[in-house]
């Protein structure tokens, strides 16, 4: 079906386009007669098609070099295009011409040639236009006292070109989020699906946003990977950014990166942390020691929190505020122009328990492994030096908790005769329990609950220890022993543990340089039991629930300085308090009191005497049962005298490596 409009003031010209078209389609009949209607017009019926003629209008489902417009009566003779009202004249038949889209020539309502106004189609550049719909372009602006369409620009407010959104994509720029685009260059974003730009996001495969490189970096998305584009260090996995290039992590980078625990220390291949950086294991540290708040610490033995950090002023089993530090902490000692590191705190049942626990209750291993590695030190001893823990004792060492009972390990019928114990060696519950090995010097050691003391190593309530008719549980938990000062302990064990540590037991000559010269903290005091000033019993007065502020009462018993806080002597500490027969709140937790020496070291008077490296070893022997060594000095909680030049008076008493005592603990020197 063909439509076409036009003016009904053009009746007369419908009627003659009517006989044209007749004329033209052959002889007319019933089915395809032209039609003039009274409206004006003009239908032709042939095969279906029908055309109506109105002016003015096209219609929009006609193609435009197809409509007529009101151009007056074609056939109208003529010698030029003037003469016509379409302008348009056929020289070859001498008749004007209908006006068409086609004709080369301004007619109609074009507003150029062949284009414009609302029966043609659009003007391309500099054709005449009269508005913007008449151009290709989509502008039309004054030009030389004449409007003309304009090429489009990328700043003409129009989309046109090949723009894909207002004056974007294509050859003028990169679109904004959410415009229109036919290819990913069209868009500020780099990335166009469905015809659409997409906000940037940092799994999108291109570089956008604030990324440096395609997916990284910026502000937004994670840092980017070693040799990516950077602007910064914060866009670099590595933290380091240079040449705007992510480097690969070094250990001299000044950044914590890569595998780094630290800054450039710790992790696998990484320089070792010192003490106080950041750690995830004991390889990440200089001393071995990573603690449970990851932090690289003095000695690998202080790695727990309760006797590893716990030892110090106040707090806890002291008076006032925790002033606490790293228990395995250090003060200098010179003895005979040659200075050593003396720990500032005899050593806790915590750290005896990292030791263990660090070799699996395997001392007898350790102690092999650390003597082929060349680990083992030597002391003087006369002209010579000798091994701190030769080869033939090593049968006496614990290889397991428990122990083992197979063939041909040692066996002991312990102090009090009886039948023989099967492996005892071997159990470090035998080790740092209850039991009392063959000539021990003291046939009631303290070492267990039902006497005065117990040992500082707390096993777990099931672990079947009875070497005692009297033996009890323990009466309070693991953390409080773990922070008491190591008791109950021989000099094997005792050495191996400060091997471990990285140094050896103090010497006697160490300790005696340590203690220095001048008064114990508890010089004038009285046995008798009259309260009077300077004398009396100090049963009662017992820090820290007992001070000086509290109680000025107990302070008057000391003298020069006058102080109950000043050592762990005569019962003077308790914590926490007694309940029945757990003497081990008497043993004090390390640092607790203020009796220190001048370079800090603690608790040198009274708590525990100290083992020591000082050995006396007759040649050819070759058990610990013969072999001697000394003790210090400190005197004890329990009343044991005082004595500068080691236990035993003005000349010390050498005593069997397997000794042990409720009093008797250890303090580690290293070089």
């Amino acid at each position: 079906m063909l439509k076409l409009t036009r003016h009904a003031s053009l009746l007369p010209f419908a009627a003659s386009l009517a006989a044209v078209l007749v004329a033209a389609c052959g002889s007319s009949t019933s089915d395809d007669a032209a039609v003039v209607d009274d409206a004006g017009f003009v239908t032709v019926d042939d095969t279906g098609v029908v055309i109506t003629v109105e002016s003015g209008v096209a219609d929009a489902n006609v193609p435009p070099d197809s409509q007529v417009a009101d151009t007056g009566t074609p056939g109208t003779l003529c010698t030029k295009g003037a003469e016509c009202p379409s302008n348009v004249c056929d020289i070859a038949t001498g008749q004007c011409l209908v006006a068409s889209c086609k004709d080369g020539t301004r007619n109609q309502d074009e507003t150029d040639a062949d284009c414009g106004g609302a029966v043609c189609g659009k003007c391309d550049i500099q054709k005449i236009c009269a508005i913007a719909e008449d151009c290709v372009s989509g502008v039309c602006l004054l030009q030389a006292g004449v409007r003309k369409c304009q090429q489009p620009a990328c700043d003409d407010g129009v989309k046109n070109g090949d723009e894909t959104g207002l004056d974007c994509g294509g050859k003028c720029g990169k679109c904004d989020d959410g415009i229109t685009c036919a290819v990913a260059g069209d868009c500020k974003s780099d990335v166009c699906s469905a015809s659409k730009c997409l906000t940037p996001s940092c799994n999108d495969g291109a570089k956008n946003g604030t990324d440096t490189d395609i997916d990284c970096g910026g502000t937004a998305c994670p840092r980017c990977a070693d040799s990516k584009m950077c602007l910064v260090g914060a866009d670099c996995q590595s933290g380091v950014c240079t040449g705007g290039v992510c480097q690969v992590p070094k250990d001299s980078d000044s950044v914590k990166n890569g595998t780094e625990t630290d800054v450039d220390c710790g992790g696998a291949g990484n320089k070792l942390c010192a003490v106080g950086k950041k750690c995830a294991a004991n390889s990440d540290c200089s001393t071995a020691g990573c603690n449970y708040d990851n932090t690289c610490v003095t000695s690998r033995s202080c790695t727990r929190h309760y006797g590893g950090d716990t030892c110090g002023l106040g707090g806890e089993g002291g008076s006032g505020i925790a002033q606490w530090e790293d228990c395995c902490a250090t003060a200098n000692v010179t003895v005979g122009g040659n200075p050593r590191k003396l720990g500032k705190y005899p050593v806790t049942a915590g750290r005896m328990r990292a030791f263990l626990e660090s070799v699996n209750y395997d001392v007898r291993g350790f102690v092999k492994d650390a003597r082929a590695n060349g680990k083992i030190p030597s002391v003087p001893e006369g002209a010579t030096t000798r091994s701190v823990l030769e080869a033939d004792w090593d049968m006496y060492l614990p290889t397991s908790f428990y122990g083992s009972t197979a063939a041909g390990e040692i066996t002991d019928v312990g102090q009090g005769g009886g039948a023989a114990t099967p492996g005892v060696y071997t159990a470090i519950l035998r080790h740092l329990g209850g039991f009392i090995f063959k000539n021990n010097a003291q046939g009631q050691t303290g070492c267990f609950a039902g006497a005065p003391g117990t040992h500082a190593f707390r096993f777990p309530d099931d672990s079947g220890e009875t070497v005692s008719p009297n033996q009890t549980l323990p009466e309070a938990g693991q953390e409080l022993y773990d922070m008491k000062a190591m008791n109950c302990v021989n000099y094997l064990v005792a050495q191996s543990f400060c091997v471990w540590d990285g140094g050896r037991l103090e010497s006697l000559a160490e300790w005696r340089a340590a203690v220095g010269t001048g008064n114990t903290p508890w010089s004038g005091y009285q046995t008798a039991t009259v309260r009077t000033p300077g004398a009396g019993s100090f049963w009662g007065c017992r820090f820290p629930w007992a001070t000086d502020a509290s109680h000025p009462f107990c302070a008057q018993n000391w003298t020069a300085p006058a102080s109950v806080e000043q050592a762990v002597y005569q019962y003077s500490y308790e914590y926490q308090k007694l309940v029945n027969t757990d003497y081990i709140v008497h043993l004090a937790i390390p640092g607790r009191t203020r009796g220190r020496t001048a370079a800090g070291h603690s608790d040198l008077y009274g708590n525990t005497f100290e083992l020591t490296s000082t050995l006396s070893v007759p040649a050819g022997v070759t058990t610990p049962f013969t072999a001697k060594h000394n003790w210090s000095g400190n005197g004890s909680w329990e009343v044991h005298g005082y004595d500068k030049n080691g236990w035993g008076g003005t000349t010390p008493t050498f005593t069997m490596l397997l000794n042990k005592y409720g009093k008797l603990g250890l303090r580690c020197s290293y070089p």
